[in-house]
């Protein structure tokens, strides 16, 4: 698992805004591999949780993470 699982949440939702606010699951894996250390079961959960949440959303047929008005609203307050 990442070694600050909220720091991960922080840093994957800030880099979805970055990235205009959506993007594509392998990228956003790739990063959070790089970034976090956070493999493959680890980013699941990250990302179940996130979408729990209600902080992104994920759009299956695209693979696609979307980040939330509640999302948005959580990054701008960090």
């Amino acid at each position: 698992m990442a070694t600050d699982t909220n720091t991960a949440r922080q840093g994957l939702m800030k880099f979805i805004a970055k990235k205009g606010g959506s993007i594509p699951m392998r990228d956003l894996h790739t990063h959070s591999l790089v970034f976090y250390q956070a493999g493959h079961q680890a980013f699941s959960l990250l990302m179940e949780g996130l979408v729990a949440d209600g902080l992104v959303s994920y759009d299956e047929p695209t693979h696609v993470f979307s980040l939330t008005d509640k999302g948005r609203n959580v990054i701008e307050g960090s």
